[in-house]
């Protein structure tokens, strides 16, 4: 018989960390801690050992408080604190000592999550994925994916496999954050801003600098997002592209590592 593990449950809905909680429990013998924020994580690793941690991507009351933030017109691309997601949560987890927590990516797949799914997977080195809709009722592909990676052992959940590059690939930050300019008018689009002169002002370049580097920006989405098609007019394309996925840009944990 498998011996329990001791998971660390990171998720911001009370009833289905519950939920989980009492299947992995019940069902496998585990011992699961529940926390609904990321920002929790050193105080509970500080107070106990975990074999394996299950982190969700994002979250709704961080996603909800911040994006009112956003949309105020009150955030700038620097110094102002940026989301907060899953992505923290895998940072803070890498750095526990004397040994990393190995992690399983438990989320969604709507098409906002990729970016982050890339990012966790080239970035941050994780290397067990696992669906939260696997289409069973049950909880036996989670409990899989997290003995595999307490294992140190390579799981994707097929459900999310279509979200995660070839090994071959090259990186999405490398493509996307490479220069300093290019990320602040990532940045500023994210906040919303919606002309090239209102870009200009939040990320401190000139519009025609920003009308300038538009074009390039779009056909470096287009290195790693082969679904879209060349356009007349990238920067209304790359408005809308952003405002779909505004959530990583704007981003803390590639903030730290792409400032």
């Amino acid at each position: 018989m498998n011996q329990g593990l001791r998971i660390l449950l990171v998720e911001d809905s009370d009833l289905l960390a519950g939920a989980v909680s009492r299947e992995l429990e019940r069902e496998y013998g585990h011992t699961v801690t529940a926390v609904r924020d990321p920002l929790d994580l050193d105080t509970m690793l500080a107070a106990e050992h975990f074999d394996a941690a299950v982190v969700d991507l994002l979250y709704e009351h961080l996603n909800r408080d911040f994006d009112a933030l956003r949309l105020s017109g009150r955030l700038r691309v620097r110094g102002d604190a940026l989301l907060v997601s899953g992505l923290t949560a895998v940072r803070t987890l890498n750095a526990r000592r004397p040994a990393p927590v190995p992690t399983v990516v438990w989320t969604s797949g709507e098409a906002n999550r990729r970016l982050h799914l890339l990012y966790a997977y080239q970035n941050l080195g994780v290397r067990s994925y696992c669906s939260k809709s696997p289409g069973t009722g049950r909880l036996d592909t989670l409990e899989t994916a997290v003995r595999e990676a307490a294992a140190g052992r390579y799981h994707v959940d097929p459900v999310l496999n279509p979200y995660l590059p070839s090994d071959r690939a090259r990186s999405t930050s490398g493509i996307l954050f490479q220069e300093e300019n290019k990320r602040a008018i990532w940045r500023a689009i994210a906040l919303g801003a919606p002309t090239r002169e209102e870009i200009g002002r939040l990320a401190g370049y000139a519009p025609r600098t920003v009308g300038r580097l538009i074009p390039e920006m779009y056909s470096a989405l287009r290195e790693f997002d082969i679904g879209l098609a060349e356009s007349r007019t990238p920067f209304v394309d790359l408005v809308r592209y952003v405002a779909g996925n505004w959530q990583f840009f704007l981003d803390e944990a590639v903030r730290a590592e792409y400032p």
